[in-house]
């Protein structure tokens, strides 16, 4: 009979993947599935003025008006804003009550990984706050901390318009 680690099944994590388009080059990214609560196919995001460029806009969300934001933007991986009318698909999170969308361009699946499969020494990605990133898995995906990026301070819009 096979003996098998308790400690194994806690060190590993349900993420799910998915792929965001550039002009040029497309980059993979993942987020656990605990913080997922559905990825939904939208017909239009309502795009609103005086916010952050990494803000794309709004979108009803099952009776509830959510945030969609460009992560890429957000993370500094570039300052173009997408266009809210070129968003079909969405990543809902939820974190402590707290609800947005993350823009994505397509859905690569859900996978079980070992914590100790993450590189968390992301040389590859310099100037930017280390605290957004768990990691990068042996694919290439960027593991996104979703917990410090929601609480990140720049990730709340507190501004009066005269």
């Amino acid at each position: 009979m096979e003996e098998f680690n308790k400690e194994e099944i806690f060190e590993s994590t349900e993420i799910l993947e998915f792929v965001l388009n550039d002009d040029d080059s497309s980059q993979k990214y993942a987020v656990e599935v605990v913080y997922v609560n559905e990825v939904y196919s939208i017909k239009n995001v309502t795009m609103l003025p005086c916010t952050p460029a990494f803000i794309v806009g709004i979108m009803n969300f099952r009776g509830k008006i959510i945030s969609v934001i460009d992560i890429r933007n957000f993370l500094g991986f570039t300052v173009a804003k997408i266009n809210a009318d070129n968003v079909k698909k969405v990543i809902v999170i939820n974190m402590d009550e707290i609800e947005v969308g993350i823009a994505i361009d397509g859905i690569l699946g859900c996978k079980n990984i070992s914590l100790s499969e993450i590189q968390k020494n992301i040389s590859t990605i310099t100037n930017f706050n280390a605290n957004y990133f768990k990691g990068v898995t042996k694919e290439r995906s960027i593991v996104l901390d979703i917990k410090n990026i929601i609480m990140d301070e720049k990730f709340i819009v507190n501004e009066d318009i005269i």
